[in-house]
Order: C-alpha cells, then sequence, then structure tokens
C-alpha cells in the first residue's frame, strides 16, 4: 500500500541483462483505464533507477449521446468496421484495426505488432519491406476514408502530475544492489471527478410545450385573419354595390314635365 491508499511498486533493474547498445535502463508505465488496452504509442512514463516517482491521478469520465441528430458516438466494439483488441472499444484501437485491414489487402498478412484476426498470418520479415511502403505511401490512419472511428459514448480519462527524488539508500543494501533499484508509487491526488455529459440543449418535452405554443399563436392569428379577410371582402362588396346604385341614379333621364 502506497501514498492515501495507493499503489507502490519496488522495481528491480538487472543491468547485466541488458542488450550492450542500450544507453539507459527503464520501465515504462502506463496508466489507463480498467479494461483499456495500451500500445506501443500510448502515452507512458519511464521510470530511471535510483529515483522514487509519484504519480498523483485525477479521473475524468466524458459520457456522450447516441443520436442521429448530434455527433455519433461508439456503444461498443460493433461501432467500427473492425476491432481486433480485446479490451473496451476506444479510437486508437479502432484506427489500429483499420490499419490491420488495409495492410491485409497490401501484403496479404498483418502487423505482429498489433492484434490481429485469429484466422489471419502474421507478416515476416520477408513482407517487412511490403508494410513499410504501405504505411510510407498512405500515412496516418486517421486520415484514411475507411477508417471511420467514433469516440466512445462513455470514456474515462487519467491525467497525472509527477514528482521525482532520489531514492535514499537503506543500510540493508549493498551500494552494488541500490543504482538498480527504484520505486514507483501511483494514487489519486484527489477524490474529486471532472465528469463532462451530454444533454439535450432543447429537450423533447420542451419542444412539445414550444410547438403547442406556437401552433396556438398560428392557429389564433389565421382565424382572426380570415374572418377580417371576409368582413374585408364584405365592406367592399357593398361599397362597390353602393357605387354602381348611385352611378346609375346619375345616368338616369330627368323626367318630363
Amino acid at each position: 500500500t502506497g501514498a492515501r491508499y495507493g499503489l507502490r511498486v519496488a522495481l528491480l533493474f538487472q543491468a547485466d541483462e541488458y542488450i550492450p547498445w542500450v544507453e539507459s535502463s527503464g520501465v515504462s508505465a502506463y496508466v489507463h483505464p480498467i479494461g483499456q488496452d495500451v500500445y506501443l504509442e500510448s502515452a507512458k512514463y519511464t521510470v530511471q533507477p535510483g529515483h522514487v516517482d509519484q504519480l498523483a491521478m485525477k479521473k475524468s469520465t466524458f459520457s456522450r449521446m447516441l443520436s442521429i441528430f448530434t455527433t455519433k458516438c461508439a456503444a461498443n466494439k460493433a461501432a467500427g468496421q473492425s476491432f481486433y483488441f480485446t479490451g473496451t472499444y476506444t479510437v486508437d484501437g479502432c484506427l489500429r484495426s483499420c490499419y490491420q485491414d488495409s495492410v491485409y489487402r497490401s501484403c496479404g498478412c498483418m502487423d505482429p505488432r498489433y492484434a490481429r484476426d485469429t484466422n489471419t498470418k502474421q507478416c515476416n520479415f520477408e513482407k517487412l519491406a511490403c508494410v513499410d511502403a504501405m504505411t510510407a505511401k498512405r500515412g496516418d490512419p486517421y486520415y484514411w476514408p475507411e477508417c471511420k472511428c467514433p469516440l466512445p459514448c462513455d470514456e474515462e480519462e487519467y491525467q497525472y502530475q509527477t514528482s521525482r527524488t532520489t531514492l535514499l539508500q537503506n543500510q540493508n543494501i549493498t551500494n552494488s544492489i541500490f543504482p538498480t533499484t527504484s520505486e514507483i508509487v501511483i494514487y489519486l491526488g484527489t477524490l474529486d471527478i471532472y465528469a463532462q455529459v451530454e444533454v439535450w440543449k432543447f429537450p423533447f418535452s420542451a419542444m412539445l410545450g414550444a410547438t403547442g405554443g406556437f401552433a396556438g399563436v398560428l392557429l389564433g392569428a389565421s382565424v382572426v385573419a380570415l374572418v377580417d379577410m371576409i368582413v374585408l371582402f364584405m365592406r367592399v362588396a357593398m361599397i362597390g354595390c353602393g357605387s354602381l346604385n348611385a352611378l346609375k341614379m346619375k345616368k338616369s333621364p330627368a323626367p318630363e314635365s
């Protein structure tokens, strides 16, 4: 148990097992939600020997609406064209699965660095040139038109602040072991959770009320306008008929005496 009931891990580096051309040793720590896969390009924190590293995390949640009127989100893995990873749906996993499909169409195999279809073989060294050529030609899968990977409807994210100090030497640890030892402490810096939830700006109940109100106003205006038009036509007809009778009376000859 570490600080604030977090995770505290002591790491021992076997420096003699590193290959000769590696200049420095370290361990990569990936902070991610439970059930989410990590990839080679995922954000990571490197722990170096002889130090104590602390990561104070802050949790954020995002809830997006699944609607045809707004930006579409993915409720599960089925929302993407292909998803070969075992964890929860992520945009990165969807893009890498789309990349695997493109590699398969071009080279007849899939990149062994990422998860792939169980019925598809992985690319060997002979296919490495084909994979590199396809990647150099097409670029980032994010811009490929066939890779449609919406954001997940429900998403968790952890942001963290780091601090590092020198690992104090213990009398029970010899000098030969101390430079190859380190510690990492991961804990929640705050119990507050930043939550971003999408809601209807104009809910359905308000829309019904507004529609009824507008319909009432428009219907009332139409009835009043119809009555006014009928009265207007009647008045015009009466005035026209009166003027015609007056004209006929003026044109009639005077009686003889």
